[in-house]
């Protein structure tokens, strides 16, 4: 999901880096409605030998955003096996964690020889806002300290990953008798930013630094419209974000979605029951994963189900952080 940007596309992964960079944020007092229930953004596709739903996921959350809408509990009932764009836990590995540490550290040189002296200054500045660590930042390459900065701002405001949907799915799996797998690796997806032009990871850095003065409206918004199931409002945002980054809507959109099909499809013609969770971005806007799947001949409907009260759905079961 890209949120309030395609930042909060992979903040899942982002969540797990910033405790190596010394991160520990300080709360911002910001306020948190009670949500309605809502629809949410999930979809039954049929048309194969087995059911598939599709569910659209937002990796920060608020505590207050509990229950999730009904129709991720019939999903989630229903289903005998679940996917995430990547594998639940795998980010957690000894292996991959290393890894991740590689690609988040520059090579050589510092942040500040990279970028420019205005960009540097305006970051230096968030940082002492934000009690970030300076010298963390000075080893990350300008993507990583974009993510930086707009993970760091929604845990403030209240929006963390261990309120994310993928956190509160992952949870349950323990003791379910469900399967699960990803659609992707932890690296790989990682990596795609590094494929970025250093002009361009300058300029997204600087959009996330813009954004951070009005995170907490835009993530208001988003939300609601993710739980009323309005995919035209969450796509005219997540269209607006990457107006300037045409090549990176295709890198983490396009080339993603057309990558993902072919699994899709396998599932579908499976024997058994699939709930698959990516984010919600994923599933609005011109050539979105429900789009594409319509353009194969499936059916794909929304699943719309009557409002329920808060007793009726589990609250989100903390996740303990691996050591």
């Amino acid at each position: 999901m890209i949120f309030p940007s395609f930042w909060y596309r992979n903040v899942l992964l982002w969540a797990a880096l910033l405790p190596v960079a010394g991160c520990s944020p300080a709360p911002l007092n910001a306020p948190a409605p009670a949500p309605q229930p809502g629809q949410g953004m999930v979809w039954r596709v049929s048309g194969g030998k087995s059911t598939l739903f599709l569910a659209g996921s937002f990796h920060l959350l608020q505590a207050s955003d509990y229950p999730l809408p009904e129709p991720y509990e019939i999903a989630w009932r229903e289903c005998s096996h679940v996917v995430m764009e990547i594998p639940p836990g795998e980010a957690e590995r000894p292996e991959i964690a290393a890894g991740m540490k590689s690609l988040i550290r520059l090579k050589s040189g510092t942040l500040a020889e990279r970028i420019a002296p205005a960009t540097w200054q305006d970051l230096i500045t968030w940082a002492g806002q934000t009690s970030y660590s300076v010298a963390a930042l000075e080893t990350q390459p300008p993507w990583m300290a974009g993510l930086t900065v707009a993970v760091t701002t929604s845990a403030r405001l209240g929006f963390k990953p261990e309120h994310g949907i993928e956190r509160h799915f992952t949870a349950r799996l323990t003791g379910s008798g469900k399967t699960t797998e990803g659609l992707e690796t932890t690296l790989g997806q990682l990596s795609l930013f590094d494929r970025v032009p250093a002009l361009q990871q300058e300029a997204m850095l600087r959009q996330a630094l813009t954004e951070a003065s009005t995170m907490g409206e835009t993530a208001a918004s988003l939300t609601q419209a993710w739980r009323s199931g309005d995919t035209d409002a969450l796509h005219a945002t997540i269209n607006a974000s990457f107006r300037d980054f045409p090549e990176l809507k295709k890198l983490l959109l396009d080339d993603r979605h057309a990558a993902w099909l072919p699994r899709l499809e396998v599932l579908l013609q499976g024997d058994r029951p699939v709930m698959v969770l990516v984010g919600a971005g994923h599933l609005c806007g011109p050539g979105n994963v429900v789009e594409l799947l319509r353009e194969k001949g499936y059916q794909c409907e929304p699943l719309k189900v009557s409002a329920i009260t808060p007793a009726q759905v589990p609250a989100p079961t903390p996740v303990k952080k691996a050591a």
